[in-house]
């Protein structure tokens, strides 16, 4: 009796929840008549906007639904009817202000046109509106030419721009437009970095490498006003005798020739490195199968270890560079700093017999039993080894006895834990090494070019490093 009774509970409860799961589907799934019916009681209580989404939503559903239509052509009237009395209120106080209001009401108008909403005609508010985007379209073309004769032609131009927004065909605006555009621009040259240091190859891979890094991040939205020239074109115009040593009156000569304003000059100097060598013993366990004392095949793990050889190499050299005004050679800006890199390599050369992947740091049950230990081991492992397994380990003390080195980061010259990258063998040479410090100068390079980028031209000329 006491099983039919739970049954009978565990029915009801089962029909229960069914039924509430079917209630909120039903209400996160209503059609387009109960939206409509939503919206028509909204719009009865003074919600106007939230009638207009539920009768939105309702045609998205059933585009042909008069209901619908008729509930969202009832809220989009009340809307427009409030928007412009809005607009008409703000031209009193601001009229660049209810200028851009009218042109936000552009984006309604577009959007009740693809729900095929059409609104009556309201000729008073349309001539009104196209007074106030004529008298706003007047107002800001005046503050942008009074800016461009200051020389803030960046500002002239969003100016120039939104007054463009408000009257296409303002006086000469178009024109304006791009005569601002033009002296916001500055056509940007990045000259070779002369090369102060032993390593012959440096300056032109630099280069090489921050045009193509350089191109990729001025392209971007935070960008608005920077040229990058062409490296062909700058490598053409640089003769090869003077790669090492451009100061700012050759590459102000160099910049106007290739038609630039202004020209990065910088330079790599005072390189350093040193390399040490260690080493550290490595506990490890190898899996084994033999028999037990009945005979049974059983699974153990056998404690012995290795001798891990040790090797670090870092570098530093110093940059410098400064971007210069093509017409006097001043300075525009400018940074300096130190790149650092640190390689770190590991390598053995202690026999080890058996399938590699029968070895491991720590054992399962020692794993389990000790987790914190197991997380200790791990960290350690990680600290001296990167993210190298110790089968990897293994594996490349079986293959090459030979200690030249094996990067797993390919050519992407970043530095990976702890700025340092790890690699089973050898570390890199210095010319190698020095590649993984690149990365290190798009940044500041990037910030340097990005704040020209949003300076205007008298705000930094003169400025020194």
């Amino acid at each position: 009796m006491e099983g039919i009774m739970n049954d009978r509970r565990g029915f009801r409860t089962g029909l229960f929840l069914g039924l509430m799961v079917t209630a909120a589907l039903t209400l996160s799934c209503a059609g387009p008549n109960k939206l409509a019916q939503q919206s028509e009681k909204a719009y009865s209580k003074g919600e106007v906007e939230k009638a207009y989404q539920k009768a939105a939503r309702a045609l998205r559903k059933e585009p042909e639904n008069r209901r619908a239509r008729a509930a969202m052509t009832q809220a989009a009237a009340q809307l427009m009817r409030e928007r412009e009395v809005e607009i008409r209120g703000l031209a009193a106080r601001d009229t660049v202000a209810a200028g851009k209001r009218s042109l936000a009401l552009d984006d309604f108008r577009n959007e009740l046109l693809q729900y095929r909403i059409v609104l009556p005609p309201d000729p008073d508010f349309d001539r009104d509106e196209a007074q106030i985007r004529l008298a706003a379209a007047g107002i800001t073309y005046r503050d942008a030419k009074s800016d461009l004769q200051d020389g803030a032609p960046k500002r002239a131009y969003d100016e120039f721009q939104l007054s463009h927004s408000f009257e296409p065909r303002y006086l000469d605006v178009t024109r304006r437009l791009q005569q601002a555009y033009d002296e916001a621009l500055p056509r940007v040259a990045l000259l070779p970095f002369a090369n102060e240091t032993d390593l012959t190859p440096l300056s032109k891979e630099f280069s090489d490498r921050a045009y193509t890094e350089l191109s990729r991040r001025t392209e971007s939205a935070d960008f608005r006003f920077t040229d990058l020239l062409p490296r062909e074109r700058v490598y053409q115009a640089v003769p090869i005798s003077l790669l090492d040593h451009l100061g700012r009156r050759v590459a102000a000569r160099i910049g106007r020739e290739l038609s630039a304003d202004r020209v990065i000059v910088g330079r790599f100097y005072g390189m350093r490195t040193s390399t040490n060598t260690g080493n550290f013993t490595q506990p490890v366990y190898r899996k084994i199968e033999d028999k037990d004392e009945a005979g049974k095949t059983r699974e153990r793990y056998v404690e012995g270890t290795i001798e891990v050889l040790t090797r670090d190499r870092e570098l530093t050299v110093g940059f410098e560079y400064e971007i210069v005004d093509v017409q006097d050679g001043s300075v525009v800006l400018g940074n300096s700093g130190t790149l650092r890199a640190a390689a770190h390599a590991i390598f053995t050369s202690a026999p080890v017999d058996g399938d590699v992947d029968d070895y491991c740091l720590i054992p399962p049950d020692m794993q389990k039993a000790d987790p914190k230990r197991a997380e200790h081991v791990a960290s350690d492992w990680g600290d001296r080894c990167g993210d190298w397994k110790l089968s990897d380990l293994i594996k490349r003390s079986r293959s090459q006895r030979s200690r030249g080195y094996e990067s797993r980061y390919q050519d992407d010259w970043s530095l990976r834990g702890n700025d340092r990258a790890v690699f089973l063998g050898d570390v890199p040479s210095e010319g190698e090494l020095v590649r993984l410090a690149y990365c290190q100068v798009w940044e500041p390079l990037t910030r340097t070019l990005q704040e020209l980028d949003g300076s205007e031209p008298r705000t930094v000329s003169g400025q020194r490093p």
